[in-house]
Protein backbone atom coordinates (compact mmCIF):
# COMPACT_ATOMS: atom_id res chain seq x y z
CA UNK A 1 0.00 0.00 0.00
CA UNK A 2 1.44 3.38 -1.10
CA UNK A 3 2.34 5.73 1.88
CA UNK A 4 0.40 8.69 2.70
CA UNK A 5 1.86 11.62 0.51
CA UNK A 6 1.69 15.01 2.03
CA UNK A 7 2.58 18.79 1.31
CA UNK A 8 3.55 21.05 3.80
CA UNK A 9 2.86 24.83 3.79
CA UNK A 10 4.17 26.77 6.39
CA UNK A 11 5.53 30.23 6.71
CA UNK A 12 8.39 29.53 9.73
CA UNK A 13 10.85 27.49 7.75
CA UNK A 14 12.20 25.73 10.67
CA UNK A 15 9.08 24.17 12.41
CA UNK A 16 8.50 23.23 8.48
CA UNK A 17 11.61 21.28 7.74
CA UNK A 18 11.15 19.72 11.74
CA UNK A 19 7.39 18.58 10.85
CA UNK A 20 9.25 17.12 7.29
CA UNK A 21 11.54 15.09 9.14
CA UNK A 22 9.32 13.73 11.67
CA UNK A 23 6.38 12.77 8.94
CA UNK A 24 9.39 10.85 6.91
CA UNK A 25 10.37 9.43 9.71
CA UNK A 26 7.03 7.97 10.32
CA UNK A 27 6.65 6.64 7.45
CA UNK A 28 4.81 9.41 5.02
CA UNK A 29 5.62 10.92 1.93
CA UNK A 30 6.31 14.54 1.85
CA UNK A 31 5.90 16.09 -1.57
CA UNK A 32 7.30 19.42 -0.74
CA UNK A 33 7.48 22.41 1.06
CA UNK A 34 6.33 26.31 0.71
CA UNK A 35 5.93 29.07 2.95
CA UNK A 36 3.83 31.10 0.63
CA UNK A 37 0.12 30.33 -0.28
CA UNK A 38 0.53 31.20 -4.15
CA UNK A 39 3.52 29.16 -4.94
CA UNK A 40 1.72 26.23 -3.24
CA UNK A 41 -1.16 26.57 -5.52
CA UNK A 42 1.54 26.70 -8.10
CA UNK A 43 3.42 23.83 -7.18
CA UNK A 44 0.32 21.76 -5.95
CA UNK A 45 -1.24 22.04 -9.66
CA UNK A 46 2.03 20.97 -11.13
CA UNK A 47 1.85 18.08 -8.93
CA UNK A 48 -1.60 16.86 -9.86
CA UNK A 49 -0.66 17.20 -14.39
CA UNK A 50 1.91 14.20 -13.34
CA UNK A 51 -0.53 12.53 -11.36
CA UNK A 52 1.24 13.56 -7.88
CA UNK A 53 -1.14 15.11 -6.19
CA UNK A 54 -0.75 14.94 -2.57
CA UNK A 55 -3.55 13.19 -0.42
CA UNK A 56 -3.12 15.72 2.54
CA UNK A 57 -1.80 19.64 2.55
CA UNK A 58 -0.99 20.72 6.15
CA UNK A 59 -1.71 24.82 5.56
CA UNK A 60 -1.04 27.24 7.68
CA UNK A 61 -3.43 30.10 7.88
CA UNK A 62 -0.90 32.60 8.17
CA UNK A 63 1.52 32.93 5.42
CA UNK A 64 4.22 34.79 3.66
CA UNK A 65 3.14 36.73 0.35
CA UNK A 66 -0.47 37.58 -0.74
CA UNK A 67 -2.33 34.93 -0.50
CA UNK A 68 -2.66 33.68 3.26
CA UNK A 69 -3.96 29.78 4.09
CA UNK A 70 -7.45 30.17 3.90
CA UNK A 71 -7.52 31.46 0.49
CA UNK A 72 -4.79 28.87 -0.64
CA UNK A 73 -6.86 26.22 0.64
CA UNK A 74 -10.10 27.79 -1.76
CA UNK A 75 -7.89 27.41 -4.69
CA UNK A 76 -7.02 24.06 -4.22
CA UNK A 77 -9.85 22.64 -2.56
CA UNK A 78 -11.55 24.02 -6.32
CA UNK A 79 -8.66 22.89 -8.72
CA UNK A 80 -7.88 19.17 -6.41
CA UNK A 81 -8.90 16.53 -4.15
CA UNK A 82 -6.11 17.06 -1.42
CA UNK A 83 -7.36 17.22 1.91
CA UNK A 84 -6.68 20.06 4.24
CA UNK A 85 -5.53 20.18 7.63
CA UNK A 86 -5.43 23.67 8.99
CA UNK A 87 -2.29 24.68 11.34
CA UNK A 88 -2.23 27.78 13.07
CA UNK A 89 -1.64 30.07 16.31
CA UNK A 90 -4.77 32.55 15.44
CA UNK A 91 -7.71 32.72 17.37
CA UNK A 92 -9.93 29.32 17.14
CA UNK A 93 -13.07 31.75 16.49
CA UNK A 94 -11.32 33.99 14.21
CA UNK A 95 -10.16 30.87 11.78
CA UNK A 96 -13.61 28.51 12.08
CA UNK A 97 -15.32 32.16 10.88
CA UNK A 98 -13.20 32.90 7.83
CA UNK A 99 -12.52 28.74 7.05
CA UNK A 100 -14.99 26.58 7.76
CA UNK A 101 -17.18 27.07 4.31
CA UNK A 102 -13.75 25.40 2.67
CA UNK A 103 -14.82 21.94 4.87
CA UNK A 104 -11.10 21.25 6.64
CA UNK A 105 -10.63 17.34 7.88
CA UNK A 106 -9.21 19.29 10.74
CA UNK A 107 -7.63 21.90 12.44
CA UNK A 108 -4.55 21.66 14.71
CA UNK A 109 -3.68 24.65 16.86
CA UNK A 110 -0.05 25.38 17.89
CA UNK A 111 1.93 24.29 19.51
CA UNK A 112 1.16 20.73 18.61
CA UNK A 113 2.77 17.58 18.93
CA UNK A 114 3.77 14.68 16.17
CA UNK A 115 0.93 12.46 17.14
CA UNK A 116 -1.82 15.13 17.51
CA UNK A 117 -0.60 15.83 13.80
CA UNK A 118 -0.03 12.19 13.20
CA UNK A 119 -3.95 11.09 13.97
CA UNK A 120 -4.98 14.38 12.08
CA UNK A 121 -3.31 12.90 9.69
CA UNK A 122 -4.74 9.37 9.41
CA UNK A 123 -8.67 10.72 9.60
CA UNK A 124 -8.44 13.20 7.60
CA UNK A 125 -6.72 10.53 4.73
CA UNK A 126 -9.54 7.52 5.85
CA UNK A 127 -12.46 10.75 5.23
CA UNK A 128 -10.59 11.76 2.05
CA UNK A 129 -10.41 8.31 0.76
CA UNK A 130 -13.72 7.39 1.88
CA UNK A 131 -15.80 10.73 -0.13
CA UNK A 132 -13.56 10.31 -3.04
CA UNK A 133 -14.72 6.20 -2.96
CA UNK A 134 -18.35 7.64 -2.48
CA UNK A 135 -18.19 10.28 -5.87
CA UNK A 136 -16.43 7.36 -7.51
CA UNK A 137 -19.81 4.97 -7.04
CA UNK A 138 -22.02 8.30 -7.58
CA UNK A 139 -20.13 8.76 -11.23
CA UNK A 140 -20.74 5.06 -12.08
CA UNK A 141 -24.10 4.73 -10.89
CA UNK A 142 -25.06 7.98 -12.91
CA UNK A 143 -23.11 6.27 -15.72
CA UNK A 144 -25.26 3.42 -15.36
CA UNK A 145 -28.74 5.22 -14.90
CA UNK A 146 -27.74 7.50 -18.22
CA UNK A 147 -27.06 4.29 -20.03
CA UNK A 148 -29.94 2.62 -18.77
CA UNK A 149 -31.92 5.49 -19.98
CA UNK A 150 -30.70 5.40 -23.25
CA UNK A 151 -31.06 1.91 -23.67
CA UNK A 152 -34.39 2.13 -22.78
CA UNK A 153 -34.52 5.10 -24.78
CA UNK A 154 -33.39 3.24 -27.65
CA UNK A 155 -35.78 0.50 -26.71
CA UNK A 156 -38.88 2.74 -26.83
CA UNK A 157 -37.97 4.24 -29.65
CA UNK A 158 -37.68 0.49 -31.79
CA UNK A 159 -40.93 -0.40 -30.19
CA UNK A 160 -42.96 2.47 -31.36
CA UNK A 161 -40.89 1.65 -34.34
CA UNK A 162 -42.74 -1.60 -34.47
CA UNK A 163 -45.79 -0.10 -33.93
CA UNK A 164 -45.53 2.18 -36.71
CA UNK A 165 -44.68 -0.91 -38.91
CA UNK A 166 -47.63 -3.42 -37.69
CA UNK A 167 -50.08 -0.45 -38.12
CA UNK A 168 -49.09 0.32 -41.47
CA UNK A 169 -49.01 -3.41 -42.31
CA UNK A 170 -52.83 -3.61 -40.24
CA UNK A 171 -53.73 -0.12 -42.47
CA UNK A 172 -52.84 -2.13 -45.89
CA UNK A 173 -54.39 -5.20 -44.85
CA UNK A 174 -57.74 -3.32 -43.61
CA UNK A 175 -57.42 -1.78 -47.16
CA UNK A 176 -57.21 -4.91 -49.28
CA UNK A 177 -59.69 -6.55 -47.14
CA UNK A 178 -62.13 -3.59 -48.21
CA UNK A 179 -61.16 -3.97 -51.43
CA UNK A 180 -61.69 -7.64 -51.84
CA UNK A 181 -65.27 -6.87 -50.15
CA UNK A 182 -65.83 -3.81 -52.75
CA UNK A 183 -65.11 -5.95 -55.68
CA UNK A 184 -67.45 -9.32 -54.25
CA UNK A 185 -69.59 -6.76 -53.85
CA UNK A 186 -69.68 -5.43 -57.45
CA UNK A 187 -69.49 -9.55 -58.40
CA UNK A 188 -72.90 -9.61 -56.53
CA UNK A 189 -74.57 -6.71 -57.20
CA UNK A 190 -73.58 -7.55 -60.84
CA UNK A 191 -74.73 -11.25 -60.52
CA UNK A 192 -77.71 -10.25 -59.15
CA UNK A 193 -78.74 -7.70 -62.11
CA UNK A 194 -78.24 -10.14 -64.65
CA UNK A 195 -80.31 -12.66 -63.08
CA UNK A 196 -82.88 -10.26 -62.58
CA UNK A 197 -82.60 -9.38 -66.42
CA UNK A 198 -82.04 -13.02 -67.83
CA UNK A 199 -85.11 -14.14 -65.46
CA UNK A 200 -86.92 -11.14 -67.39
CA UNK A 201 -86.24 -11.60 -71.03
CA UNK A 202 -86.82 -15.12 -70.38
CA UNK A 203 -90.05 -14.16 -68.81
CA UNK A 204 -91.01 -12.42 -71.93
CA UNK A 205 -89.63 -14.41 -74.89
CA UNK A 206 -91.57 -17.67 -72.35
CA UNK A 207 -95.15 -14.64 -72.72
CA UNK A 208 -94.66 -14.79 -76.50
CA UNK A 209 -94.80 -18.33 -77.20
CA UNK A 210 -97.52 -18.82 -75.66
CA UNK A 211 -99.33 -15.87 -77.35
CA UNK A 212 -98.11 -17.87 -80.34
CA UNK A 213 -99.54 -21.27 -79.21
CA UNK A 214 -102.79 -19.69 -78.44
CA UNK A 215 -102.99 -18.13 -81.92
CA UNK A 216 -102.87 -21.56 -83.11
CA UNK A 217 -100.25 -20.48 -85.79
CA UNK A 218 -98.88 -23.12 -88.02
CA UNK A 219 -95.80 -23.96 -85.82
CA UNK A 220 -94.02 -27.08 -84.94
CA UNK A 221 -95.84 -27.54 -81.99
CA UNK A 222 -92.74 -30.32 -80.67
CA UNK A 223 -90.37 -27.91 -81.17
CA UNK A 224 -91.91 -25.04 -79.53
CA UNK A 225 -92.85 -27.11 -76.66
CA UNK A 226 -88.99 -28.02 -76.27
CA UNK A 227 -88.12 -24.34 -76.34
CA UNK A 228 -90.53 -23.91 -73.80
CA UNK A 229 -89.23 -26.70 -71.79
CA UNK A 230 -85.68 -25.54 -72.07
CA UNK A 231 -86.66 -21.61 -70.93
CA UNK A 232 -88.18 -23.05 -68.10
CA UNK A 233 -84.78 -25.30 -67.17
CA UNK A 234 -82.87 -22.11 -67.97
CA UNK A 235 -85.16 -19.78 -65.30
CA UNK A 236 -84.81 -21.61 -62.46
CA UNK A 237 -83.66 -20.07 -59.57
CA UNK A 238 -81.31 -22.98 -57.83
CA UNK A 239 -78.48 -22.87 -59.75
CA UNK A 240 -78.07 -18.98 -59.88
CA UNK A 241 -79.12 -18.83 -56.05
CA UNK A 242 -75.95 -20.98 -54.58
CA UNK A 243 -73.90 -18.64 -57.18
CA UNK A 244 -75.59 -15.79 -55.11
CA UNK A 245 -75.47 -17.55 -51.73
CA UNK A 246 -71.14 -18.70 -52.29
CA UNK A 247 -70.98 -14.69 -52.86
CA UNK A 248 -73.27 -13.15 -49.97
CA UNK A 249 -71.47 -15.99 -47.60
CA UNK A 250 -67.81 -14.47 -48.36
CA UNK A 251 -69.52 -11.03 -47.53
CA UNK A 252 -71.55 -11.66 -44.60
CA UNK A 253 -70.06 -14.92 -43.03
CA UNK A 254 -72.23 -17.30 -40.59
CA UNK A 255 -75.25 -14.74 -41.58
CA UNK A 256 -78.04 -17.97 -42.37
CA UNK A 257 -75.84 -19.94 -39.05
CA UNK A 258 -77.27 -17.11 -37.29
CA UNK A 259 -80.60 -17.13 -38.70
CA UNK A 260 -81.42 -20.52 -38.27
CA UNK A 261 -79.89 -20.30 -34.41
CA UNK A 262 -82.38 -17.51 -33.57
CA UNK A 263 -85.43 -18.06 -36.08
CA UNK A 264 -85.23 -21.51 -36.25
CA UNK A 265 -89.11 -21.75 -37.63
CA UNK A 266 -87.84 -20.30 -40.77
CA UNK A 267 -87.85 -22.12 -44.09
CA UNK A 268 -85.21 -22.12 -46.78
CA UNK A 269 -87.14 -20.22 -49.04
CA UNK A 270 -87.32 -17.41 -46.14
CA UNK A 271 -83.68 -17.58 -46.18
CA UNK A 272 -83.46 -16.57 -49.87
CA UNK A 273 -85.81 -13.47 -49.11
CA UNK A 274 -83.70 -12.62 -46.06
CA UNK A 275 -80.22 -12.91 -48.21
CA UNK A 276 -81.99 -10.87 -50.89
CA UNK A 277 -83.16 -8.46 -48.19
CA UNK A 278 -79.80 -7.97 -46.34
CA UNK A 279 -78.32 -7.46 -49.42
CA UNK A 280 -80.86 -4.00 -49.91
CA UNK A 281 -82.69 -5.58 -53.25
CA UNK A 282 -86.24 -3.48 -53.91
CA UNK A 283 -89.20 -5.32 -54.36
CA UNK A 284 -88.97 -5.54 -58.15
CA UNK A 285 -85.38 -6.56 -58.17
CA UNK A 286 -86.42 -9.35 -55.10
CA UNK A 287 -89.20 -10.88 -57.63
CA UNK A 288 -86.56 -10.88 -60.92
CA UNK A 289 -84.52 -13.31 -59.12
CA UNK A 290 -86.60 -15.47 -57.52
CA UNK A 291 -89.03 -15.44 -60.82
CA UNK A 292 -92.69 -14.54 -58.62
CA UNK A 293 -94.73 -11.22 -59.51
CA UNK A 294 -94.16 -7.84 -57.18
CA UNK A 295 -97.70 -9.05 -54.97
CA UNK A 296 -96.52 -12.24 -54.35
CA UNK A 297 -93.09 -10.68 -52.66
CA UNK A 298 -94.43 -8.20 -50.73
CA UNK A 299 -97.10 -10.90 -49.51
CA UNK A 300 -93.82 -13.39 -48.88
CA UNK A 301 -92.29 -10.13 -46.98
CA UNK A 302 -95.80 -10.23 -44.86
CA UNK A 303 -95.11 -14.00 -44.06
CA UNK A 304 -91.90 -13.05 -43.23
CA UNK A 305 -92.58 -10.55 -40.90
CA UNK A 306 -94.97 -12.48 -38.71
CA UNK A 307 -92.53 -15.71 -38.36
CA UNK A 308 -90.27 -13.19 -36.74
CA UNK A 309 -92.98 -11.65 -34.72
CA UNK A 310 -92.61 -8.06 -35.97
CA UNK A 311 -94.26 -4.75 -35.14
CA UNK A 312 -95.55 -2.52 -37.90
CA UNK A 313 -92.95 -0.04 -36.57
CA UNK A 314 -89.79 -2.28 -36.96
CA UNK A 315 -88.26 -1.93 -40.18
CA UNK A 316 -88.17 -5.42 -41.83
CA UNK A 317 -84.71 -4.81 -43.84
CA UNK A 318 -83.25 -3.22 -41.14
CA UNK A 319 -83.83 -6.04 -38.77
CA UNK A 320 -82.67 -8.36 -41.16
CA UNK A 321 -79.25 -6.36 -41.05
CA UNK A 322 -78.77 -6.48 -37.85
CA UNK A 323 -79.08 -10.37 -37.61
Amino acid sequence: MAPISIYIVEDELILAHDLKTKLSELGYEILGIDSKGENAAENIAALKEHNKEPDIVIMDVKLAGKMDGIEAARVLTENSNSGIIFLTSMNKSEVFAKSFSLKPYAYLFKPVDIDQIRAAIEVANYQRNLEITNERIISELKYEIEQRKKAEKERNLRLQERIRAEQKVNQLLKQKHQMELDLINRELATSSIFISQKNKIIGLIKKDINRLLKNETVINRNEITRVLKTIDENIKFDNDWYRIKAHFEKIHPGFFDRLRKVHPQLTPNDHKLCALLRMNLNTKEIAHILKITAPSTEISRIRLRKKLDLNKRVNLTQFICEV
